[in-house]
């Protein structure tokens, strides 16, 4: 009798997926959520088809922190095992191994990163994306919401429809941050932003859900952000250092925008920004807010204006000013763009001269600390060649193409560790 229960359950053992028994162990030591572990996925879909249960499941791989800690911290809570093991069948694959890799290539428009978490019906159909680590509470509120039909896709549709109600938008920006959709999520505060009373951010729950997103300068709502920043400061009795950075955040790509001094592929200027209106309008609202560097910004776009009306040694004069003063953004990297701005289209003897003196005292002061930009090497050797000095020409392009090999080795080297 005691042979035949042995060879029975040496029989249960050979039958069951060693990953659904690692699972039942856990599950049965009150560890949390019984996973089934890597196992094929077809008989996880047969297994819901049965059940009659959603799928849960969690795509992670070896190297990721976050999958780590939530396979450590929040999937063996009990709270978390008790809301997942009667509801679901609940899954997790390594999407860089076996049949995770065939599951990761069919749902990869889902998984934005790791961990992604994918609530799924029994014929396999994604009802809802979750990314990034979550504690328990938020999880467990999360999956119940969308297993209660306020799931990504169900909301998507809504919003579609035109559903603006102030409570669904609420729910549907919670479940596109949940997800990591940022672009939709800034697309979706933006739209409704522009359909309210911009009073409406007087009220607290209002200002809660939107106020980070009020970030672009173009906007009605920038403004009304900036002409109200005191009294939210002081009535309204909200974060005065958050509110101030996001203003100045928000200024400062404006400003880079209107004064980005970029090159072609090779080397050939760009048109500049003309946009005189909306410089005001910047500088405006730095006045308005009290930012700080307002006379870097207007002597940017004071020698912007010279540059597009081809007074290029006017411009060069405010400049060294500028740069001689330590405003705040006339780095050696900046210096060195105007020189290459103004290079192409001057040749007075005397301007080069002042361009080669200039550059070269960066060189010798930055060169051998982290701040050096090696790019200076490259028009320095240009600025030899136009003053007719071959040898040093020669030298320092030498110079620079041998850095510039040895910083895209770096990057490469970067780049292939990161995807090791």
């Amino acid at each position: 009798m005691k042979r035949k229960s042995l060879f029975t359950f040496l029989l249960f053992l050979l039958w069951l997926p060693w990953g659904d028994i690692k699972a039942q162990n856990e599950a049965e030591a009150g560890k949390g959520i019984l996973f089934h572990d890597n196992t094929n996925w077809e008989s996880i879909l047969q297994l819901a088809t049965k059940e009659n249960k959603m799928i849960f499941m969690d795509c992670y791989t070896e190297w990721c922190g976050p999958c780590k800690a939530l396979a450590k911290n929040v999937f063996t809570q009990l709270q978390v095992g008790d809301f997942f093991n009667p509801r679901f069948i609940n899954i997790k694959y390594d999407m860089e191994k076996g049949e995770g890799k065939l599951l990761y290539a069919r749902y990869k428009k889902y998984i934005v990163g790791f961990p992604t978490l994918l609530l799924l019906d029994a014929k396999g159909n994604v009802l809802h994306q979750l990314a990034g680590y979550h504690d328990a509470d938020k999880l467990i509120q999360a999956v119940r919401q969308a297993s209660e039909g306020k799931d990504l896709f169900s909301m998507q549709q809504r919003y579609r429809e035109g559903e603006r109600s102030f409570a669904f938008i609420r729910d549907y920006m919670e479940v596109l941050k949940s997800a990591f959709l940022k672009d939709s999520l800034m697309a979706v505060a933006t739209d409704y932003l522009q359909q309210i009373d911009l009073k409406e951010l007087d009220k607290g729950e209002v200002w809660d859900l939107l106020g980070e997103y009020i970030t672009d300068v173009h906007t009605p709502a920038f403004a009304y952000l900036v002409q109200n920043a005191n009294r939210f400061y002081f009535r309204l009795h909200r974060d005065y250092y958050k509110i101030n950075r996001q203003i100045e955040a928000a200024v400062g790509q404006e400003m880079k925008r209107l004064t980005r001094i970029s090159f072609d592929p090779y080397g050939t200027p760009r048109t500049l920004v003309a946009d005189t209106v909306m410089e005001r309008k910047v500088i405006g609202y730095m006045q308005r807010a009290g930012l700080r560097c307002i006379d870097e910004a207007k002597a940017k776009f004071f020698i912007k204006n010279l540059l597009i009306r081809g007074r290029y040694s006017e411009a060069w004069q405010y400049v060294q000013t500028c740069a001689d003063m330590e405003l705040t953004g006339f780095t050696s990297t900046t210096v060195n763009d105007y020189v290459r701005y103004i290079l192409p289209s001057v040749k007075e003897k005397k301007l080069l001269q002042s361009f080669l003196q200039t550059l070269n005292e960066y060189r010798h002061k930055e060169e051998n600390t982290p701040l050096f930009n090696y790019h200076l090497l490259q028009t320095l050797s240009s600025l030899y060649e136009r003053l007719g000095n071959k040898a040093n020409a020669h030298e320092l392009r030498s110079k620079y193409e041998e850095m510039d090999t040895r910083k895209r080795k770096e990057y490469e080297w970067l780049l292939q560790k990161k995807r090791d």
